[in-house]
Parts: structure tokens; C-alpha cells; sequence
């Protein structure tokens, strides 16, 4: 039954732009615990990966009212960049062309978001 619940919190992070922000306390209400012990963070830790799902800060805290940002790992436009980014920054992407690549990536989308200067001389 837990499964089906992860599998709809996935859909509604999916469906709310691939984020969303969250108390732990609503993370503990899915798998139907009142305390955020040890043991009940890191089996909400090992689900959220499990279902595809990240979140910021990377350690759930074991405070119930201290918010979290869930996100899909695969989201898209900056969804997708804060979680190459936070690969990059833990050192899940090994040296070499796979970091290359994932720096290419967030090149490019940080290049897609940049905001355009106002008053261009171009334009002028």
C-alpha cells in the first residue's frame, strides 16, 4: 500500500511543475508515521530515490515541521538543472566525459534561462 502512496506523491510532484515544497511532516503522513526517527528518515530517503523523486536539503531532517524541496530527478528546465547540479556538487558523477557532459548540460540550461539585459544596444 505504501508503494501505491509513493507512486501518487510522484504524480503530484510530476503534475505541480516537478517540484514541490513540502513539511516532513506531510512526507510522514505518506508513510504513515507520526516521528521523523532515524530509522523512518532513512526509509523515506531510500523511497524518495526509489520513485525517482530529490530532495533539497539531500538529508531529510528529522524536525516534522522543517520544509523540504521534493523534486523529479528527471523534471524539466531548472527541475532538472538543480538536480545535475547537486549530482555534480556531492561527487555522484564521476571524472571524465559523464561530467563533461553534465557540465555541457547545465551550461546550456543556465544559457536558456539567462535573463536578457535590459535596454540591449541592439535593440537600440
Amino acid at each position: 500500500m505504501t508503494d501505491a502512496r509513493w507512486n501518487g506523491y510522484a504524480r503530484l510532484i510530476e503534475v505541480s511543475g516537478g517540484y514541490h515544497v513540502a513539511r516532513v511532516h506531510e512526507l510522514l503522513t505518506v508513510v504513515g508515521k507520526q516521528a521523523a526517527g532515524a530509522r523512518i528518515v532513512a526509509g523515506i530517503e531510500h523511497e524518495l530515490a526509489a520513485h525517482n523523486i530529490g530532495c533539497l536539503p539531500p538529508r531529510v531532517p528529522r524536525d516534522q515541521n522543517a520544509y523540504v524541496l521534493l523534486y523529479k530527478q528527471d523534471g524539466p528546465g531548472l527541475v532538472r538543472l538543480m538536480h545535475l547540479v547537486r549530482q555534480l556538487c556531492e561527487g555522484y558523477v564521476p571524472a571524465g566525459p559523464a561530467t563533461t557532459s553534465k557540465l555541457m548540460t547545465v551550461a546550456s540550461l543556465l544559457q536558456q534561462n539567462q535573463a536578457t539585459p535590459e535596454g540591449n544596444a541592439a535593440s537600440a
